[in-house]
């Protein structure tokens, strides 16, 4: 390994390592392989890559490589979470020459091609006729009704390998290959679930894994108010208008569910009395205000689950990473983007987060941070892997400056791993999936969140004071029925995006297309794609003079383009479902640099800003929104669809006030105890209640 790392160093004159500089080609050392060798014939083989870890340039984690090979055969299913391992699954032909291989793994990196390998590293031996093993285990898992399950398992042994299903001991009739999906989940499909694998030598019975199904409570998708309380024209603060007057219809007009929390009596946890999630108080286990050091890589995020729940932390051993939406349902838009602060003091700052409960800090200037570098990582991938900018993107909600966007798994120098604060969570696992029904009238409802949705969107797209007149014309015009429409609000919006959808993966808007249409539209790059779409927020930023309000939040159902100066070239540099801000009026935009792209004869113009390039229109499409009354059952205290005398302990417990009822009864509204319809719970209750028992409900 000495020997190795001198030549690097003498190298060094022709062949730069430092970060952001190319390398053109470079080799390093594979210095383990397990197994290390393998019979004729051998099938859905599992081989564990070790890199080395002491030469630079190091692999570059999170990044999948181009190519594992061992000879002359190719590796499929390749695995990297581990910045020096690589996993990949090989089936040696029988016909195969016995005898020593080499082993070469080869990565594509801004900084050009790097190989690791390993001469002689893998022996193929003669065949041995070896029966299935199994290497890879299903994998126990709990989902809600309405949601999907797969269940995967790999075996190695001479093949042909073949593979059955089991449910309950008793085969799934087609259900055999390598992974068995069910979707949707119903209720009987709860149950455990097997592979039996077999070839002409024998057969091998995987573990069983448990399928568990719950079903979803009603609104079990409550979409937490943004908390903006600011009425705003398109550069400032306004005294909120009236009806009828210009801006009317923004966020700060309309009251959702408002933030609501309980903080634990140690301290260590908050209980969201909205979402019915608890939360760790901060990205620490310490209490202490976070700083860098708190910060974690994907894979160190996904340790320190277990680590949490091993300590039972705050009293509890469930912890997990949040989704998106989950992370997403504690953003405040009464927060200020520090974007154009120059300042380094943050105390002038506001973040997106409730500071009276949340352990919050800005980025640490003094390490080399910036002040926005607050990102906190969710469980959501981009589906598109990896992404137009080279690498995996994880999707992480920015505190700091009121952001989501897909991060770079890996820094822009090629090598370094990104790092977020984490912030586990644990609860209901409902939270963040729709329950839509189509209305067959232009609508759609989504039962999860009481909330009403167009169909079709605008058409068109328009600046954000147009948005909010379009809107108004559409209610007096009783579009589709109704005259209480309005834009909806940024986590209202979020609420419509399919994260299981992309441009770049299968064509589709982040949007369910089985209910809801995007208007297509060619981008700045001259590509087909879907709209950005206005939220009725402002996504206020600092300003000597009170918040400026010149911007608005958006998220882009298509790709979230922007034209980084390490790519070049428009990109969807933040992954389609985002949420970003854009100027509240058209283009031109003097203050960002224009792009004009040709393509087949046709030229494009486009408009980027900020450190990423994102791209600025200022004419974005609207999708309408109204809410519509809960669905509730008075009574029914365990939602079990009647009012029974098992609903009488629960009543009582409602009567001692929300804030208990929802710690202990999460998966069901404490309003159903609100049997005389006055909006709220009191011993005026009882009567009424005494008289729906024996009842089911509509």
């Amino acid at each position: 390994m000495r020997t190795a790392r001198a030549l690097w160093i003498l190298a060094g004159a022709a062949l730069s390592l430092s970060p952001g500089s190319a390398w053109g080609q470079a080799t390093n050392q594979i210095t383990a392989i397990n197994p290390a060798s393998a019979p004729q014939g051998s099938t859905n083989l599992l081989v564990t890559f070790t890199l080395d870890t002491d030469v630079p340039p190091a692999p570059p984690a999170g990044v999948m490589p181009n190519s594992v090979m061992i000879g002359t055969i190719a590796g499929t299913s390749g695995t990297h979470s581990s910045q020096y391992v690589v996993t990949a699954r090989f089936n040696i032909p029988s016909a195969e020459p016995t005898g020593t291989k080499d082993a070469a793994i080869t990565f594509s990196t801004p900084n050009g091609t790097l190989v690791f390998s390993k001469a002689g590293g893998f022996t193929v031996t003669a065949s041995q006729n070896t029966p299935p093993s199994i290497t890879q285990q299903p994998q126990s898992q709990t989902v809600p009704v309405g949601a999907s399950a797969t269940f995967t398992v790999a075996a190695s042994g001479t093949g042909p390998l073949s593979y059955q299903w089991q449910r309950n001991d008793g085969d799934i009739s087609g259900a055999t290959s390598t992974s068995f999906t069910i979707d949707p989940v119903a209720e009987s499909d709860a149950g455990n679930y097997r592979c039996v694998v077999t070839n002409n030598y024998g057969m091998a019975t995987s573990d069983e894994a448990a399928l568990t199904v719950v079903e979803l409570p009603a609104n079990n998708y409550p979409v937490v108010d943004t908390g903006q309380d600011k009425c705003y024209d398109n550069t400032a603060e306004i005294t909120c208008p009236q009806a009828g007057e210009a801006f009317y219809g923004q966020d700060a007009q309309y009251a959702g569910h408002q933030p609501s929390y309980t903080l634990s009596s140690d301290g260590e946890t908050v209980f969201d009395n909205v979402t019915k999630l608890t939360w760790m108080r901060g990205p620490n286990t310490t209490l202490a205000t976070p700083v860098k050091a708190d910060k974690k890589t994907l894979g160190e995020a996904e340790a320190w689950v277990a680590t949490v729940n091993a300590m039972s932390y705050g009293g509890f051993s469930d912890w997990r990473l949040p989704t998106i939406k989950e992370l997403y349902s504690l953003i405040n838009f009464t927060g200020t983007d520090p974007s154009s602060y120059t300042g380094t003091d943050p105390s002038v700052l506001t973040p997106f987060i409730d500071t009276t409960y949340f352990n919050f800090a800005y980025g640490q200037t003094s390490l080399g941070e910036r002040l926005i570098d607050s990102q906190y990582a969710s469980s959501t991938l981009f589906v598109v892997n990896p992404a137009e900018t080279g690498y995996p993107k994880l999707f992480g909600v920015n505190f700091a400056d009121g952001r989501i966007k897909g991060y770079d798994l890996i820094m822009p120098d090629g090598i370094t791993e990104k790092t977020f604060f984490v912030q586990l969570v644990r609860g209901p696992i409902g939270y963040g999936i729709n329950g839509f029904t189509d209305n067959g009238d232009g609508t759609v409802t989504d039962t999860s969140t009481d909330l009403m949705w167009s169909k079709v969107d605008s058409g068109i797209g328009m600046t954000w004071q147009d948005a909010l007149t379009w809107v108004q014309a559409r209610n007096t015009a009783n579009y589709l029925g109704h005259n209480d429409w309005r834009l909806p609000n940024a986590k209202e919006l979020n609420s419509l995006v399919d994260y299981a959808n992309a441009p770049d993966f299968n064509g589709r808007p982040a949007i369910d297309t089985a209910f809801f249409t995007c208007t297509p539209i060619t981008n700045e790059n001259g590509d087909a794609d879907f709209p950005y779409y206005w939220s009725s927020t402002t996504h206020a930023g600092y300003s000597t003079s009170g918040s400026a309000g010149d911007q608005a939040a958006y998220i882009p159902f298509g790709r979230a383009l922007g034209w980084p100066s390490s790519v070049g070239r428009w990109v969807d540099v933040h992954g389609a479902g985002c949420q970003r801000a854009d100027s509240k009026i058209g283009p031109p935009f003097p203050y960002a640099t224009t792009h004009v792209v040709t393509k087949d004869g046709v030229t494009y113009t486009g408009y980027a800003f900020g450190p990423q390039g994102d791209a600025v229109r200022g004419l974005n499409f609207v999708r309408l929104v109204v809410t519509v009354a809960p669905s509730v059952c008075p009574g029914d205290m365990n939602c079990d669809g009647r009012v029974t005398f098992a609903d009488i302990d629960p009543f009582v417990e409602a009567l001692a006030g929300e804030s208990a009822w929802n710690q202990s009864h999460p998966e069901c509204p404490w309003l159903n105890a609100d049997c005389n319809h006055d909006g709220r719970v009191t011993f005026a209750d009882i009567d009424p209640f005494v008289a729906v028992v024996g009842t089911t409900c509509p």
